[in-house]
């Protein structure tokens, strides 16, 4: 058994462990010890990740609040938003008096963990920023809800190993992945999206870099002249992505016609469905090899 297997299957006993007692207690990632009398019932998600994460381990009836940009599935969207880019809206989440709240490491103030524990709610601070780290997601949020991660575990790492399976060994496209146009962004280091990207057979010219979301320029851009741009968002951002993506006709990239966009919002969300959008980029890297 791999590293990576071993690793997933003890995440998955200290799940199924933790649910069976009637005390939950584990190490959050900002390595807290955070301790549950018994599973969560009333539970608020500040990142849309984790909502999926939530509903995908079967724990959705106990969500009663999520951040901003949790549209998926259906039932989450009609939740009440506590969260934003702004912070979190305190005096709206203490109406809901949730017990849990799950927040993203990425986004959260850990300064805001007092006050959110004084009206009644454990805090548990997550991380997934790989591929490998979504079973670890769905795990501890199936054991922080007495919820069962092991049936979407597997379907999420069967439907991973396909999309790299169908894919092994095709010829190499070096691409830009772009996040924004204006600044000009990408992603870069040890994202997901740039793991995406290898399952699909394509690499990211910038990847190298070590900030997650560099902003790079249009001179550093033309010097790597990757063989296509990519873009990804949701469907109502295509036709500016085109559009812009005219005017930089002296990019080699563009005079051939190697211009996709991703419309999906699960490639850019490290939860189970991201494999969605990898299908769906493999579908536009393909087009364009």
């Amino acid at each position: 058994m791999s590293p990576a297997r071993r690793a997933l299957a003890g995440a998955l006993l200290l799940a199924a462990a933790l649910a069976a007692r009637a005390e939950i207690s584990l190490v959050d990632d900002l390595g807290r010890r955070v301790a549950l009398p018994a599973p969560a019932t009333r539970v608020v998600t500040l990142a849309p990740s984790i909502t999926e994460a939530a509903f995908a381990v079967g724990a959705g009836a106990r969500v009663v609040g999520v951040s901003a940009w949790s549209d998926y599935p259906p039932e989450a969207a009609r939740l009440p938003a506590v969260s934003s880019a702004f912070g979190v809206d305190l005096e709206a989440l203490a109406k809901l008096a949730p017990d849990l709240v799950i927040a993203w490491k990425d986004s959260f103030r850990a300064a805001d963990i007092p006050r959110l524990e004084a009206l009644g709610a454990r805090v548990v601070v997550v991380q997934s920023r790989t591929l490998a780290e979504i079973p670890r997601l769905l795990a501890v949020t199936a054991a922080l809800t007495g919820a069962d991660a092991a049936p979407a575990t597997r379907a999420y790492e069967a439907r991973l190993a396909a999309v790299r399976a169908k894919h092994a060994g095709r010829a190499p496209v070096r691409v830009f992945l772009e996040i924004s146009h204006r600044p000009l962004m990408t992603v870069a280091g040890a994202h997901f999206m740039n793991e995406a990207l290898a399952a699909c057979g394509a690499a990211n010219v910038f990847g190298e870099l070590r900030e997650v979301a560099p902003q790079v320029s249009w001179e550093e851009l033309f010097a790597r002249n990757p063989a296509a741009i990519l873009g990804t968002g949701p469907a109502e951002g295509e036709a500016d992505f085109h559009a812009a993506w005219r005017e930089r006709a002296g990019l080699e990239a563009v005079r051939r016609g190697r211009v996709a966009f991703v419309a999906s919002r699960a490639l850019g969300r490290p939860s189970p469905r991201v494999v969605e959008g990898i299908e769906a980029l493999c579908a536009a890297v393909d087009k364009v090899r």
